[in-house]
């Protein structure tokens, strides 16, 4: 193994921690172990890597360039808490796809491996035209890769930070996609329980699809035990926040309600400094109007976004096609 700049193996270091391949106490050892043999010794000894994977690291900046067997890795798509998504390319056939590869300290984790296993499945069995389709999953390195339907556009999240504020036309007819997708999820008894701008994805002609499965679940009471909290605190639903063991489709709903007020307002439907205390809103506060009204939006939207985000579950739509249906109508007068 030969010798490198110090400077450039302490950043590699660096890296390894942040980016989840080495624990602070594997690093503490690497560090101590470096003082009398070379970085790269000291850093095999500690992790029982051998020069080939350290080489791989270092050239690829410790996967944040990533080189995966049979793909040509073309550019980064995003990065979220528990992953990143790659446009790549199939060797074989060419064929575009996504890979979107599970932080390496997750990927040591059991809960969170399996979910993102589950995520994996999930993609490949669902057959619904709004919802990314999955290809397979495999394991690599440290880590798991999801390889996935590539889907071209832009998700909402991205517009809105950019202080776009949907026409009202426009977020319904957002909306109605959304709600498509998730009526042939329910019908395959799937609920999504992390619905929000940052997992739809929408291409120039305006054409929605769901990006992110990764807290989805089948059956109808998609159980994760009680007192657990899944999801996006500033999306959830009150039943969500407050971790009952059951949910159901109308969990999406108010999701996809929080969503819509987002789109059309341009901000939360709640203010909080942070997750808890946005959490605690979701089961105790209404929803206040006056936003809405001050904004000239019509009584029917209004309508739209109280119903579906109404703290009790029995006074919402009961399923995304009723609220499809509505919509529908609305826009056809």
């Amino acid at each position: 193994m030969s010798a490198v700049d110090p400077a450039q193996d302490q950043d590699f270091l660096v890296q390894l921690v942040h980016r989840g391949f080495l624990s602070r106490e594997q690093a503490q050892l690497v560090i101590e172990a470096a003082k009398e043999v070379l970085f790269d010794d000291a850093l095999a000894a500690a992790t029982d890597w051998d020069e080939q994977r350290i080489d791989y690291l270092r050239r690829t900046k410790v996967m944040s360039e990533p080189e995966i067997p049979g793909f040509k890795v073309e550019s980064l798509l995003g990065t979220g808490a528990t992953a990143e998504v790659f446009s790549a390319q199939r060797l074989k056939d060419f064929k575009r796809v996504a890979l979107k590869i599970l932080r390496p300290n997750l990927a040591k984790d059991p809960i969170a491996a399996k979910r993102f296993l589950q995520e994996a499945k999930l993609l490949k069995d669902l057959d619904v035209p709004g919802v990314v389709r999955g290809y397979r999953a495999f394991r690599f390195l440290d880590t798991i890769i999801l390889e996935m339907e590539r889907v071209p556009g832009r998700t909402l999240e991205e517009m809105l930070a950019e202080g776009k504020r949907f026409e009202e036309k426009d977020a319904l007819k957002v909306v109605v996609q959304v709600a498509e997708a998730l009526e042939g999820m329910r019908e395959s008894g799937v609920v999504h329980r992390d619905l929000k701008p940052g997992n739809v994805m929408i291409d120039k002609n305006g054409k929605v699809k769901l990006i992110d499965l990764g807290f989805a679940g089948e059956g109808m009471e998609g159980t994760h035990g009680a007192g657990t909290t899944l999801g996006t605190a500033a999306y959830l639903a009150p039943e969500q926040a407050r971790g009952e063991e059951s949910l159901d489709g109308r969990a999406d709903i108010y999701s996809l309600g929080a969503t819509l007020y987002h789109l059309v307002v341009g901000e939360l439907p709640f203010n909080a400094e942070d997750d808890q205390e946005m959490v605690r809103a979701q089961v105790l506060e209404s929803l206040k109007g006056s936003a809405l009204k001050g904004l000239g939006i019509s009584p029917m939207l209004h309508f739209f976004i109280e119903k579906m985000m109404a703290k009790d579950r029995d006074v919402r739509y009961s399923t995304p096609n009723e609220l499809i249906e509505d919509i529908r109508a609305h826009l056809a007068r």
